[in-house]
């Protein structure tokens, strides 16, 4: 009879902490120092937490083993009960950055790419037909150009020589609270260049170019970082008419990866580094009305890129004896009381491998003013886009918190810019423009850019 009270006691106690320990989430490193995969932890369904991970600091061990065998002794006397919710509850926290930001990427560099060529057609034929004029100017300036663009026009029996330089800024502001709730907040900066040669055929300009674009990100969701490096190479074909103007495009390319996030467990740094393989594809219609000074250009385009990620391991740091604390370290189911350590093993994260797309149809107004050698402008254009949604882990258990966000739906935008393009004599024409990205679900974009074009 005593026995059994002991045992009820004991279970009572432990209830009564683990309820306590349950309440809320962690918001710094484990209470012990232990990796969130260490495998010392024997309440593991899979490789993650799903039920309680005991951990006594200190306590007095009275009677022997129950007689069913179990390894299990009678407690009558608890310093600390550790409940294992330091990785329970974070879904987005516990996941690779890959997951979250890889489709934003993608149309990143679809839009870094395909906008630097349809800006280089733009200016060929502008340069083409406004002789010293900057009216046709003022139209091909306001494609895309984020940064800074050069070009050199009929070298070596009409070919031409063109670079473009860019850099954006952006974040998803999606509500962040803590590391171990679920959001998707992250921002960071995007910098890419192309550079190509191409040649007028009468009404049509054939080319090849070559694109790269640098991303460099802070993913406060997971407390870690993200960069990726985009090459591609490609080839394009525009026709044009007294009005109408029409260029295709298509590529492909490589890029690498690299991701850092935080364990939750112990605060240490995990690592990870795959590749991906590009793939890309553009079109564009556009029509040019002129009334005077005044020149209005719709256009309609359509760009898409697949971005195959390959599969990689996320490396979790081993573990160091003299890090963890507590005074009777580790037990696991079948250990209890016997004060034998179960080992420092942590399992890494296998990612799997992950095809991303991002398809986006664009229509849109610009108008400029001819005054002499400045042109100024205005454009707006509706995005209407299908990028492969983010994905994170679910958490396996609820922890009554309401705040958790869903993925973002990222499905329109209106992009906003404005500027002045101008020339100089007939041989250095250049421009400025800002403009942001705006009504893009929990988005924001922001770039300013500057071209200059310098023909021979």
């Amino acid at each position: 009879m005593m026995k059994l009270q002991r045992i009820l006691a004991a279970a009572l106690v432990a209830v009564f902490s683990l309820g306590v320990f349950g309440l809320s989430t962690a918001n710094a490193a484990g209470t012990y120092g232990i990796s969130c995969k260490n495998n010392a932890y024997g309440m593991h369904l899979g490789s993650d937490y799903t039920q309680v991970a005991y951990v006594y600091n200190a306590f007095a061990v009275q009677g022997v083993a129950i007689p069913n065998g179990a390894h299990e002794y009678l407690i009558t006397e608890f310093d600390e009960a550790y409940v294992g919710n330091d990785c329970i509850y974070s879904g987005s926290a516990d996941t690779n950055g890959s997951a979250v930001v890889a489709g934003d990427v993608a149309r990143l560099a679809i839009s870094a790419i395909v906008g630097a060529v349809t800006n280089r057609i733009d200016m060929a034929y502008a340069s083409k037909d406004s002789g010293t004029s900057t009216s046709a100017t003022g139209l091909s300036f306001t494609s895309q150009a984020d940064g800074l663009a050069m070009s050199a026009n009929k070298l070596i029996g009409g070919l031409s020589f063109w670079g473009e330089f860019g850099n954006s800024s952006f974040k998803n502001d999606q509500t962040y609270t803590s590391s171990r709730l679920d959001s998707m907040n992250f921002d960071g900066d995007a910098s890419s260049y192309s550079l190509g040669v191409d040649k007028l055929f009468g009404k049509a300009l054939v080319g090849v170019v070559v694109s790269n674009l640098d991303t460099d990100l802070k993913t406060t969701f997971n407390d870690g970082t993200y960069k990726q490096s985009v090459d591609t190479y490609g080839v394009y074909i525009a026709y044009r008419t007294s009005i109408f103007q029409i260029d295709l495009g298509t590529g492909q390319g490589d890029s690498s990866i690299t991701t850092t996030r935080k364990d939750l467990g112990n605060d240490s740094v995990i690592n990870g580094k795959t590749t991906a393989d590009i793939e890309y594809s553009n079109a564009r219609i556009s029509a040019n009305f002129t009334r005077g000074r005044f020149s209005l250009v719709p256009h309609a385009s359509w760009q898409s890129l697949t971005m195959d990620i390959a599969g990689f391991t996320d490396d979790r740091a081993d573990e160091d004896s003299s890090s963890i604390t507590g005074n009777f370290k580790l037990f696991t189911a079948g250990n209890e009381g016997t004060g034998a350590q179960d080992g420092l093993t942590v399992t890494d994260d296998t990612i799997a491998k992950r095809s991303i797309t991002t398809e986006t149809v664009s229509l849109g107004l610009k108008l400029s003013a001819n005054i002499g050698s400045f042109t100024p402008y205005i454009g707006m254009a509706y995005e209407a886009e299908d990028t492969s949604k983010a994905v994170y882990k679910t958490e396996v258990g609820p922890d009554g918190n309401d705040s958790e966000s869903k993925v973002s739906d990222y499905d329109s935008a209106y992009r906003i810019d404005g500027g002045i393009n101008f020339m100089l004599g007939s041989n250095i024409k250049g421009g400025i423009r800002m403009g942001q990205v705006t009504s893009r679900t929990d988005w924001s974009e922001d770039f300013v850019a500057g071209n200059i074009s310098i023909g021979f």
